[in-house]
């Protein structure tokens, strides 16, 4: 009796162990959710311009609270739109799914509660009509927590999209609203809608020939502080003409933000003592800050004043970042500092220096002395040129048909100077300057003054060297993998001066000259040889140039039109100009 007591009591152990063991059952629901969606702003016609944005909230609403704690997402109905165009006498098409996007698509609803957390829905104006009014039908997808749930009489929230073509008086001016760029008037208007206490935008949305304007600089005028965003919009301002006193070209002084934009057949002519390019006599200055992103600039650039400093693009590079552009341009001056992208690079008022990134320049340069493929000078503290190649004759071929050099003395294929525009201590002065993954693609680099062939006895000629890459400069800049054409055919005022591999350096390790007798301003870098056979293309891609940036199908690299950086943010400010003298070593 007492053993079958035992296996009793043991029994209800286990059962009442195990019934602790158990799992207790879920949660059930005893309120029924009813819900339907909310986009706050979804009473107004959403009014976009041709490839911006805007954000909005989505939210879910409960006609009835649930007892549950949920997650939901949503999605687009299609069928809705039929059952809106019926109710409303409406003939809307649903909007392209490349035109909206839920960038935070999942919501969290508390049990009792009637307003869900927030996703965000980004509607863009991509691969849309003008003018027609597009509809976005927006529902509850999936719903975690419970089963007990239903959707509302009216559940879809619904946003009408519109692309606005405002056409030439569009816009306000803001980075919403950018002023709308159309016409030849348009552009003439620009100056009256800058403005010194902030920023403006403008926005091309068409071609523009500006044949038969002599167009005045934007921001030509001490402090230089009309700020602006210039969006081309992958469109061509073509015959572009400035022969301006005051620093010829589009912007005079950039302040701000230009990309996306091409200029062809332009023309730059400059009497005056100013420095020139086509977008800009100065690109920042100060603390003024400029950025240049995919813009390309193509015509001719000439100067027959008195002044330094004259480019394709730019005459002085002096608080700005320009990357993944070109300048296909014939650039002529009779004075120093002179290249087929800018004039040269001086100081940052902040000591970042000045940065030039793939880029690359075509056409041809002439000037007098300090002359270089992208740059005359690397003249500032800090400065870098990365990954750019020039193909640009260093030459021009006269009305006779002779040729005559692109300089008198100190030509380079990528640089001129680079030693903070000083004629001596190459071997002490610290820059801090990057020349880096350069080529310089040129058939000839020759200078006009040549002592004669087999000279090289340099009494009473001794002046600054030129190179392939880097003409003159300090042996302490860093030079890190540039390149020569392997054909290329180079020649110094002097036979004295040969072409020669050498090897990277930086400050701590700097670059290994060869000594040339007679000398005392023998300071050139000439990368190596590139290899015989290869193309630019495959140089440049053996080298690590990115192809998000290049597009490598051709024999000759070209900038991708969706190359993309992160510009650096604006500096405000006013800033100064100086210049430098010509320096006075022949």
């Amino acid at each position: 009796m007492k053993k079958i007591l035992s296996y009793i009591i043991l029994i209800a152990l286990a059962v009442s162990v195990f019934s602790c063991m158990k799992t207790p059952d879920a949660p059930v629901s005893k309120m029924k959710g009813v819900f339907y969606t909310s986009i706050p702003a979804s009473s107004e016609v959403v009014e976009l311009l041709a490839g911006k944005s805007k954000s909005f909230d989505v939210n879910v609403c409960a006609e009835e609270v649930s007892d549950m704690y949920m997650t939901m997402t949503f999605k687009v109905d299609p069928d809705a739109v039929a059952s809106y165009n019926s109710k409303n006498g409406t003939d809307y098409e649903i909007l392209p799914s490349s035109a909206f996007l839920f960038t935070k698509g999942e919501v969290m609803l508390p049990r009792y509660n009637k307003l869900s957390t927030t996703a965000k829905l980004r509607i863009s104006a991509i691969g849309l009509e003008d003018n027609k009014t597009y509809l976005l039908p927006i529902t509850l997808d999936k719903v975690t927590g419970t089963d007990n749930w239903a959707l509302s009489a009216e559940p879809v929230a619904y946003l009408r999209v519109i692309q606005v073509n405002t056409g030439p008086e569009g816009g306000d001016g803001s980075a919403e609203y950018p002023y709308i760029l159309a016409t030849p008037e348009d552009m003439l208007k620009m100056s009256e809608r800058l403005s010194a206490e902030e920023k403006v935008y403008f926005r091309m949305t068409a071609d523009i020939d500006m044949t038969g304007i002599n167009w005045i600089p934007l921001n030509a005028g001490s402090p230089y502080d009309k700020e602006i965003d210039f969006d081309g919009a992958g469109h061509t301002i073509s015959n572009f003409h400035c022969e301006y006193t005051s620093y010829p070209s589009f912007f005079g002084v950039l302040n701000g933000y230009c990309h996306d934009v091409t200029f062809r057949d332009a023309s730059i002519d400059c009497s005056a003592d100013s420095g020139c390019g086509i977008l800009g006599g100065y690109a920042g200055t100060g603390a003024i800050h400029a950025e240049v992103m995919r813009v390309h600039v193509h015509g001719n650039v000439t100067l027959t004043g008195n002044k330094t400093g004259v480019g394709g693009m730019f005459g002085t590079v002096a608080n700005a970042n320009i990357c993944a552009s070109s300048a296909e341009c014939n650039v002529y001056s009779g004075k120093n500092y002179v290249g087929g992208l800018c004039g040269y690079t001086k100081n940052t008022s902040s000591g970042e220096g000045n940065h030039i990134k793939d880029c690359w320049v075509g056409g041809s340069i002439r000037g007098d002395q300090r002359v270089g493929g992208i740059t005359g000078g690397v003249n500032g503290d800090n400065d870098s040129i990365e990954n750019c190649y020039c193909v640009a004759d260093m030459f021009i071929t006269k009305d006779d048909g002779t040729i005559e050099y692109g300089c008198l003395r100190s030509v380079g294929g990528i640089v001129g100077h680079c030693n903070q525009d000083k004629a001596g201590d190459n071997d002490t002065r610290m820059p801090g300057d990057i020349i880096s993954g350069c080529i310089a693609w040129q058939k000839e680099i020759k200078t006009r003054t040549y002592l004669g062939e087999g000279n090289v006895d340099l009494t009473g000629n001794d002046y600054y060297s030129s190179g392939a890459i880097v003409a003159y400069g300090s042996t302490h800049n860093t030079y890190a993998n540039c390149f020569r054409r392997a054909d290329l055919e180079f020649r110094d005022y002097s036979d004295a001066f040969t072409l020669y591999d050498q090897e990277n350096s930086s400050p701590s390790s700097p670059v290994m000259i060869k000594k040339v007798e007679g000398s005392s301003y023998n300071f050139p870098y000439h990368g190596k040889a590139a290899p015989a056979g290869k193309t630019l293309s495959q140089l440049a891609q053996e080298i690590g140039w990115s192809p998000e940036i290049w597009d490598f199908s051709g024999e000759q690299p070209v900038i991708r039109p969706d190359a993309s950086y992160t510009p650096v943010e604006d500096v405000h400010g006013e800033g100064q100009i100086g210049d430098y003298d010509d320096n006075k070593l022949n």
